[in-house]
């Protein structure tokens, strides 16, 4: 499937399920479009996915077996992954689906390491002693660092498999930027496959931006600081709790800073993944902007894990820049909370148009047996059609990455008009975080680098010589 197939799909779904807001107490018309304004900065070029490299026609075969000829029947695939509570009740109730229903009698054991980075610490524990699981979620970046100590398999024999495989109308289903983030840079192969896909989106108050004068949620990144600054001044009448109001509260976060660089048309890593790249106007832009709202008392960071949504939900933060994955738990913020009308749109911007940070972690697998590599290979597949993605999807607020998963969410789409609008951005133009081995050690320091600038830390110098820190784990890294 191209760009435009998927763009004409969003523009059905948005005739057919008219794009009113969403999720408030009552329902309500969306903001009309906003007037254009002139971008500060020329637009980013358009982000191309990667081309897959072609698999060869031939491939290990003491990795991967006999591939056309193998049997990975009565296989027992532990699976590691992240989620928790309500997402691992219906990641365990599909993993006991696909028990039931799969005919090589595949046994699949789901098992929650409580977190992203739980995950990766024990897998990187695990790898010296190869104590490791099956298959994993991965961020692309993890995957990388995995690959890079032997810990991998790629994925392309299998997606190329005549037996075992995709058909290239079925990968055509598939959202280009899904395949793509899969190719890491490093290798020129695929080390993972993408179950479902997030992106940064903006959070807004609309009652308390009602009450300020404005009757639409800020295009650019100067709009924001107003808006942000007169909420300040103005707290939301209908705030519950006790606590100061700001325009914004945030959470120190790489993938929030790589929002803010996107959204000035700069990029986090260059196009070959050799070097980093944010130390430049729109890296330097980002930090400045941000700190100067923290010193005019029009921001502040969450005081508490998830304060960026609690704040929210009590109507003390006009906005909150977090992932779409989030959309349940803002929902339920709002509605044991202040239960104003809200709704969500992409960044704001100093491009012509929006520039969004999509990511996801995707599925692994480790090295085993051809057999259970196999087994693990099939359930990702599993995973990935349709029916189980628009199960997942519907039961998490992430996003599908099928264009037929999507056609089957119209009930959904119509039932949760913010998910639906939120949907249609993925359409839009974006940029990728650091799909390299080292880009773990990378946010960490990309993390104290914003602690420090808005603790007062002169914020170019912080910028070059985390570019450098970074630059630095990239080298050691390297394959």
């Amino acid at each position: 499937m191209n760009t435009r197939k998927l763009v004409a799909v969003l523009i059905v779904l948005a005739l057919v399920l008219p794009l009113a807001v969403a999720c408030g107490p009552q329902e309500t018309a969306q903001p009309t479009e906003a007037p254009v304004v002139q971008p500060t900065q020329a637009p980013a070029e358009p982000t191309k996915a990667p081309e897959p490299t072609p698999v060869p026609l031939s491939y290990d075969v003491e990795i991967y077996g006999d591939l056309e000829n193998l049997d990975p029947s009565g296989q027992i695939v532990v699976y590691w992954h992240q989620h928790t509570s309500s997402r691992d009740e219906l990641m365990l109730s599909l993993i006991d689906e696909f028990n039931r229903t799969n005919e090589w009698g595949i046994t699949v054991q789901g098992e929650s390491q409580g977190g992203y980075n739980d995950l990766y610490q024990k897998i990187i524990a695990g790898i010296p002693a190869n104590q490791l699981p099956s298959m994993a979620v991965a961020y692309q970046n993890q995957a990388a660092t995995y690959a890079v100590q032997g810990a991998l398999v790629a994925l392309d024999p299998y997606v190329e498999s005549e037996m075992w495989g995709y058909s290239q109308q079925e990968l055509d289903d598939f959202f280009p930027i899904a395949l793509g983030a899969d190719i890491l840079p490093q290798f020129e192969a695929r080390y993972g496959w993408p179950p479902y896909k997030s992106m940064e989106v903006m959070y807004y108050n609309e009652d308390w931006l009602g009450e300020l004068g404005y009757t639409e949620p800020p295009n650019t990144w100067d709009e924001f600081a107003e808006m942000a600054c007169a909420a300040a001044q103005q707290p939301f009448s209908g705030a519950t709790g006790e606590g100061s109001s700001y325009g914004y509260v945030y959470s120190i976060d790489a993938s929030r800073f790589a929002t803010f660089v996107f959204s000035r048309g700069g990029n986090i890593i260059n196009e070959n993944g050799t070097g980093y790249a944010f130390n430049n106007d729109p890296g330097l832009e980002a930090l400045l902007f941000l700190k100067d709202l923290v010193d005019q008392g029009c921001a502040a960071e969450q005081t508490e894990r998830y304060g960026d949504q609690s704040d929210f939900g009590a109507g003390r933060s006009l906005f909150t820049i977090s992932s779409i994955s989030g959309l349940p738990y803002y929902k339920t913020a709002v509605d044991e909370g202040a239960g104003f009308n809200w709704s969500v749109n992409p960044p704001p911007h100093t491009t012509s148009e929006p520039r969004m940070n999509i990511y996801g972690a995707s599925q692994s697998i480790f090295v085993s047996t051809p057999e259970e590599q196999l087994a693990a290979w099939l359930f990702i597949k599993w995973m990935s059609e349709p029916e189980q993605q628009a199960t997942w999807a519907s039961g998490t607020g992430y996003f599908p990455t099928r264009d037929s998963a999507a056609e089957m969410l119209s009930a959904y789409f119509e039932e949760h008009p913010t998910y639906r609008k939120a949907f249609t951005f993925m359409a839009m133009d974006y940029g990728i975080e650091s799909p390299v081995a080292g880009y773990d050690e990378c946010r960490a320091a990309v993390e104290e680098m914003l602690t420090a600038v808005l603790s007062g830390a002169d914020a170019e110098t912080q910028l070059n010589a985390t570019a450098e820190q970074c630059n630095e784990y990239l080298e050691e890294a390297a394959p």
